[in-house]
């Protein structure tokens, strides 16, 4: 017998119906709620089954769970073409509204990869203060990955002699010049991609963020932590706490993969 239930539902933003699946214990209330902030692009498609298995272990422990799509993704309203920074952020802010509206006295943040950007840089410009910020495999420098996205095109067209050669440095200054490029079948809207290149973790102050666990995965023998999100949890004088974990990178793999350890250590942060 489930322990929760699974709500679909769309909540009001200022653009637009988000639509969200909503987790709740069946067995008992709680005043805390987990928002699930998603990633990137076909990343976030990649990821749904695995969001999905971390959400339903989050309800059976008595947690609420909000899975919901930024405007122009999933199933949502608006296109991705035009979806921008600001709008993303907006969401996150309508979102939590509507679950203090339901009375929730708690907000957790739950991000996968850019989603753990996004999350940072709301907090950062809202003042938010949440309790506690869960970080799937982090992406802690928006430029670093924006160029690495770039980069999906270029290899395409080296794999096509008909298309013209192009290097991320030119992509990058089409985006700066305001124009719109698609990249692995999605269209780069300036006011998105601009944007997201200036967020960088490591100017942000965690003050808002009463706890911060960062998940990471790799596969090998030693599990180390990346270098950067390493050095960036030290100067965090300890409020940052990292988990290596041995598994698949699953919001990549070309099959559905899953990490059974990374849902185990992740329900961990919420019954400590």
């Amino acid at each position: 017998m489930l322990k929760h239930k699974a709500t679909p539902l769309f909540i009001p933003s200022e653009l637009g119906p988000l639509f969200a699946m909503y987790f709740t214990s069946s067995s008992r209330s709680n005043s805390q709620c987990i928002v699930h902030i998603p990633a990137f692009a076909e990343e976030m498609n990649k990821s749904r089954h695995m969001v999905s298995m971390q959400a339903r272990a989050f309800a059976d422990q008595g947690y609420s769970v909000l899975v919901f799509d930024l405007w122009g993704t999933g199933d949502s309203q608006g296109e991705f073409s035009e979806a921008t920074l600001e709008i993303w952020l907006n969401n996150i802010e309508s979102v939590i509204s509507w679950l203090h509206d339901k009375g929730y006295q708690s907000i957790h943040l739950w991000g996968l990869r850019t989603g753990v950007l996004l999350a940072m840089d709301y907090v950062h410009k809202y003042n938010s203060c949440i309790d506690q910020l869960i970080c799937w495999q982090p992406v802690l420098n928006g430029e670093q990955f924006v160029m690495q996205f770039l980069r999906l095109r270029v290899a395409a067209a080296m794999m096509d002699k008909n298309a013209p050669q192009e290097k991320t440095s030119d992509l990058k200054k089409q985006l700066m010049d305001g124009q719109s490029i698609e990249v692995a079948g999605y269209l780069l809207n300036p006011g998105l991609m601009i944007p997201m290149m200036d967020i960088r973790v490591n100017n942000f102050s965690l003050n808002n963020i009463k706890r911060c666990y960062v998940f990471e995965l790799t596969e090998g023998v030693e599990l180390q932590a990346n270098y950067a999100t390493a050095q960036w949890a030290e100067e965090q004088e300890g409020k940052v706490v990292i988990d290596v974990i041995n598994g698949s990178c699953f919001w990549a793999t070309q099959e559905i993969s899953e990490s059974i350890e990374l849902i185990d250590q992740s329900l961990l942060t919420v019954t400590e």
